[in-house]
């Protein structure tokens, strides 16, 4: 609940305002039976129709003013949930995005969707009504007994007596929800996460013929969510009908009780019995929504739970930079790095030996390890063996965030969000002037795309880029990477989609560019590692060679094969 109370706390004005209109819509229509009270028992019996029709109109504007509460009041709860929900989707947002990969693989996709959707949702519901239990549910059923007093001592403790029982066995009921909501969720989290790899994956589960495989394991995740959710809406469904059975069993003795009294009695009159009716409505209203209460604490609590897990995962010092900058010397002594849960490693023996200054290729087939390379030189995991170094510096002394400030990458696949192409190059570097995002752009060689359209660098690109080229994003995402000041720049298959003399003429451009700077590109393509300085041979996870294009074609045979099958063979350059 504490964690909930700082998601409210900002909003704490509209929370009163809430429950001021809840308190007063709520003690308007407890009010309206004592009116109809005296309006029988003096109006009526005394054929007073001056009477009658002044609490008459007293009962009209009680009700009008109930009615015109109820309006403000969901207008006010559904703004007031909705900006809480919207705070907390943002703090879970930026708490991922402090994440380590480690981190966030170790929750998963599927989860964090399930988190900031449903179990947000669940939270956003649960907020909208809170203030209504809070104040409407005691003001109706203290107020209603204390009134039921009024008439008669016997006809309250009935239904008191009720309300008792009819919480006591709620609270037995839903004393076993929980372990079925957190069941549920989980293979939601499940669910979420095999179709997502189903989705991503379907070219090569249709490859291998696996469509049977992964649709058994979707529906054993589906069949044990629907199984769980199934259970916890049964035994939250049987609290509906228990509550009225009691409180309707409550309602015929208050009237069988009321009229026995009403004969027996002289304190007891007709007006007090009818008001006593109206306030058992009431308090049987005010005990159902606090018994529904009840049976969705299990769920709100789990989905609380979830929420705050995310926010108390402990980064340490991840996102902190020491705003050291470091030179472009890299290198890797034997890292060994496996993946949590794998069998065996990704990476096994790795040592590079980069200097400042260098183009290095790192060169392999598709698993090989080389973009999981890239996430260890940027600090995304944590080795399980041997020791990195950026700039003379080992790892272990530098945090995360100082090792990416030092790093600019150019990822493989090409990151484009909807805004001009200067705006997309200028999340490199929000300070660099219009002369310098043309500078770049000029050298990422989309000159040429920019002079054709009327806007210049003010072009509008579309979500993911959908109206350019695959080309055209990655030489936007290049010119966005080289943008940024940084000792290492790294491009992982960042020119997989160029064409040779396109690549050429970037590739010149950029070495130009970036005199005196450390770069690492990442390819399977021979054409591209050739003209680098040195070149990293990958296979399975090893370095199986380091060399010159020419030394490696005759003392490295995967590298040879590489350049055989792309090149045709026969030639060496």
């Amino acid at each position: 609940m504490k964690h909930l109370l700082k998601f409210i706390k900002p909003f704490w004005g509209e929370l009163v305002i809430l429950m001021c209109l809840y308190a007063a819509a709520t003690l308007c229509a407890l009010f309206m039976p004592y009116v109809m009270s005296n309006i029988v028992e003096i109006g009526i019996k005394n054929r007073d129709m001056p009477f009658i029709l002044r609490e008459g109109a007293i009962m009209i504007a009680l009700a009008l003013a109930a009615f015109i509460c109820a309006l403000i009041t969901n207008r006010v709860a559904s703004n007031f949930s909705s900006k809480i929900a919207v705070t907390m989707r943002k703090t879970v947002f930026n708490k991922v995005n402090t994440l380590s990969f480690e981190q966030f693989s170790e929750i998963g996709t599927g989860s964090l969707i399930t988190r900031t959707t449903e179990d947000i949702g669940w939270m956003e519901e649960t907020i909208s009504q809170v203030p209504y239990v809070m104040i409407t549910c005691p003001i109706m059923f203290i107020g209603g007994i204390a009134l039921s007093f009024k008439g008669d001592w016997v006809l309250p403790l009935i239904l008191l007596g009720a309300s008792v029982v009819v919480l006591a066995i709620t609270t037995l009921i839903t004393s076993s929800l929980e372990k079925h909501w957190q069941r549920g969720d989980e293979f939601t989290d499940v669910q979420n996460r095999i179709v997502r790899e189903r989705l991503s994956g379907v070219r090569v589960v249709r490859a291998f013929d696996k469509d049977s495989y992964e649709h058994k394991r979707s529906a054993k995740a589906i069949s044990e969510m629907n199984n769980s959710f199934v259970k916890a809406n049964t035994i939250s469904g049987i609290v509906s009908p228990v509550a009225s059975l009691f409180l309707n069993m409550a309602t015929v003795a208050i009237i069988y009780v009321g009229a026995m009294r009403a004969q027996n009695v002289d304190t007891l009159k007709t007006g007090d019995i009818l008001a006593t009716i109206q306030y058992i409505a009431l308090i049987a209203n005010a005990v159902l929504v606090l018994s529904w209460t009840i049976s969705f604490i299990p769920h709100i609590k789990v989905s609380m739970r979830r929420i705050v897990a995310i926010l108390n995962v402990d980064n340490g010092t991840a996102d902190e930079s020491s705003g050291e900058v470091l030179n472009g010397d890299i290198k890797f002594d034997k890292v060994n790095f496996a993946y949590d849960n794998a069998a065996n490693n990704v990476l096994s023996d790795v040592s590079l030996d980069i200097s400042n200054g260098e183009i290095v290729g790192i060169i392999g087939g598709t698993g090989s390890g080389k973009s999981t390379l890239v996430k260890i030189l940027l600090d995304f995991y944590s080795v399980k063996g041997g020791d990195r170094y950026f700039g003379n510096v080992n790892y272990k002394d530098l945090t995360p965030a100082t090792v990416r400030d030092n790093v600019a990458v150019a990822l493989q696949k090409s990151m484009i969000f909807e805004g001009t192409i200067a705006d997309n190059v200028k999340m490199g570097n929000k300070d660099a002037t219009d002369e310098q995002i043309a500078e770049v752009l000029e050298i990422a060689q989309m000159s040429r795309f920019i002079e054709s359209k009327e806007e210049k660098l003010d072009y509008k690109l579309t979500q993911a880029g959908a109206n350019i080229s695959g080309g055209q994003k990655q030489r936007i995402n290049i010119a966005r990477t080289i943008l940024k000041p940084a000792s290492v720049y790294v491009f992982d298959d960042s020119f997989s989609a160029l064409d040779y003399l396109t690549e050429a003429n970037l590739r010149k451009s950029l070495n130009k560019y970036l005199e005196g700077k450390t770069q690492i590109i990442v390819t399977q393509r021979a054409a591209t590692a050739m003209r680098c300085d040195k070149v990293y041979v990958l296979d399975e996870g090893k370095v199986v060679g380091c060399g010159t294009h020419k030394e490696l074609l005759d003392n490295c045979t995967t590298y040879k094969e590489i350049y055989d099958s792309q090149m045709g063979g026969g030639v060496n350059e």
